[in-house]
């Protein structure tokens, strides 16, 4: 019985490695595939070289649901791929005498054909501190550094030590103590290769070598679009090799500090079964930050697996039996179909279902059928319901001028992306970093007495990040959006469309135009409104008569007594008074809290040090 044509053909086909660290291997087994011998293995058939160990040494392993995974010469997965030859990870391991193998790198392949990367501690934060005048400073040991930082971040020293070993916390002859956090980073491959890495997002310091924790992860609205899920099913494919044959290892929720959500829990729970000490309930102790620890997670039998289907381009999500998710990866919408709740709701509107033969997908009103694939092992049947003869419209009637014309990748790539050197933080991405201080604005005018909050009419105007923070879909006011970047404004209006389907306010979205500025905004400034959000970009800083003459047009467009949150030059403040608007505060945007958060995981972050936040009034 040979090795699977498709697997075989997938292993060894050039470019299905790409990590240098892995070529020996894979040529190897290309040389020598036709004297490989089978034998039964942990969750399925293993093919290894005559003479050699089954469970150890290099080896391919066909599980049960036909994947394949590639072990290397030193034991470790160097490739995963499904039935069909698609490769969907790769992991590039160094070994030493003693302890366990150390990742040097691995990438994963996304449902939508992105490759991203990880690079084991990638970032490294280091911080210097004095305490050569602490009496006895000299007879410090790493334990006392160790519970000195427990006491100031409030932790155990049992989970510094978790997370600070001996080379992360140091004290030198002149007792400078050093601290390096170290953490994953997580990287855009642009050529499905580490040629041109893009950092991303980055997490807690895994131990690849023996999985024993479940990370934090921050930055996670940097992520592209399936990266936790694919990350998660690394984590848990290599879980499963450590533990092949053992008891299950049971596993926390471990960061300093955590942020636990229902995000992070759910995805979590789609690989991992979590237990609540004394059968209490495991989502609500996750959700406080100081017991999220608490909860234990052990591995879930009917954990997902991913196929992909050239022939269509989908890549398809099958949990016990059912299918679960399918992604269409020339979809320029850049949302996949699930399976819809017991409400009958699904995100962006977009349904999948299967019966005995084919899968449905359904967008809206408009539903096509595909066949099923007897690998991808779907044998429960989830068939929609009958099309409603007056379907529920969908996120694109946010669009009057109907939805933006993007190409696939440019939609999935609307999300933050921040650069991980002293590299100035772009325009429009440093919006979501001055979210925190609006919102401060906002609670000080509902705050004030004899200042009501905005009004029925909203204006909202190249806020392109922050529209679903900005627009409450349970209120009755009327929102006019100008976007500038149709990317994201697609993307936050699938996210309100979403969030009013789920709280039953889909109705007040019929008060909101998503509207291009480029062709809307005259007609947009002739109305009135109790409330304008005005972003002013960069390049604009210096040409002083085109600010002054958007903040004109703000003032016209504002109703007596209205209030107005701009972001814009230093110098804007002091024409206020000519265009009958009273700043009622001013700061910089480079010293706000979501900043100094920003630093806090980007300590080398710059950000344009003119931009100014305003909130005016009309006089």
């Amino acid at each position: 019985m040979p090795v699977p044509s498709p697997i075989l053909s997938a292993v060894t086909r050039p470019g299905a490695a790409v990590f240098p660290e892995n070529q020996a291997a894979v040529l190897t087994l290309a040389n020598r595939v036709e004297s490989l011998v089978a034998a039964p293995g942990a969750g399925g058939t293993v093919w290894h070289l005559p003479g050699a160990s089954p469970t150890s040494g290099q080896r391919v392993l066909v599980t049960a649901t036909g994947h394949g995974i590639v072990y290397g010469e030193h034991g470790q997965r160097i490739l995963y791929v499904d039935p069909g030859g698609t490769p969907l990870h790769e992991c590039a391991w160094s070994t030493q005498a003693q302890g366990p193998p150390t990742l040097i790198h691995a990438r994963l392949y996304l449902d939508w054909g992105q490759w991203v990367g990880i690079k084991p501690e990638g970032l490294v934060n280091v911080a210097s501190f004095d305490i050569s005048r602490k009496p006895g400073w000299q007879r410090l040991t790493t334990k006392d550094l160790q519970a000195m930082a427990a006491q100031a971040l409030r932790v155990t020293p049992e989970e510094i030590a978790f997370f600070y070993d001996d080379k992360s916390l140091t004290l030198d002859q002149k007792g400078q103590v050093t601290i390096r956090h170290r953490k994953d980073a997580f990287y855009i491959l642009e050529n499905g290769n580490l040629s041109r890495p893009r950092f991303m997002a980055c997490m807690g310091a895994m131990h690849w070598g023996q999985i024993d924790f479940l990370p934090v992860v921050e930055l996670f609205q940097s992520l592209l679009a399936g990266t936790g899920s694919a990350t998660f099913e690394l984590i848990r494919g290599l879980y499963d090799d450590q533990t092949a044959g053992g008891p299950p290892r049971l596993l926390r929720y471990c960061g300093i500090p955590t942020y636990p959500s229902p995000q992070a829990f759910q995805l979590f729970s789609t690989y991992f079964v979590p237990e609540a000490p004394g059968g209490a309930d495991p989502f609500s102790l996750f959700m406080e930050p100081a017991r999220s620890a608490l909860v234990t997670w052990r591995p879930r039998p009917d954990a997902p697996h991913r196929y992909f289907d050239t022939d269509h381009g989908l890549c398809v999500t099958v949990t016990a039996g059912a299918l679960s998710k399918v992604t269409r990866q020339d979809d320029s919408s850049a949302l996949p179909f699930g399976r819809p709740r017991k409400d009958g709701f699904a995100p962006g509107g977009r349904m999948v279902g299967t019966t005995t033969a084919a899968l449905q997908l359904q967008d809206g009103d408009h539903r096509e059928e595909l066949p099923l694939r007897p690998e991808w092992g779907v044998t429960k049947a989830t068939p929609l319901p009958a099309l409603s003869a007056s379907p529920q419209a969908t996120w694109r009637a946010l669009f009057p001028d109907g939805a933006p014309e993007l190409d696939m990748k440019r939609a999935y790539f609307a999300v933050p992306i921040y650069p991980d050197d002293d590299t100035l933080v772009e325009d429009a991405m440093t919006q979501p970093l001055a979210l925190e201080h609006i919102l401060d604005y906002l609670e000080r005018l509902s705050g004030t007495p004899g200042r009501s909050g905005p009004s029925d009419s909203v204006l909202i105007h190249d806020w392109d990040l922050l529209l679903v923070e900005l627009i409450n879909c349970a209120d009755n006011r009327d929102y006019v959006v100008l976007y500038t970047r149709p990317e994201f404004a697609q993307r936050q209006a699938q996210r309100l469309w979403d969030q009013a389907a789920a709280s039953g306010h889909l109705p007040n979205l019929q008060r909101l135009s998503f509207l291009p500025a480029d062709r809307h905004r005259d007609r947009a400034y002739a109305e009135s409104y109790g409330m304008i959000y005005r972003w002013i970009p960069f390049d604009w800083y210096k040409q002083r008569a085109d600010c002054e003459q958007n903040l004109a047009l703000v003032s016209k467009a504002l109703a007596s007594g209205g209030f107005a949150v701009l972001a814009g030059p230093p110098w804007l403040g002091d024409a206020c008074s000519r265009v009958s608007l009273r700043v009622l505060a001013s700061d910089p945007i480079a010293g706000t809290a979501g900043v100094r958060m920003h630093q806090a995981i980007l300590p080398k972050a710059r950000i344009n040090p003119e931009a100014t936040l305003y909130l005016m009034q009309k006089t």
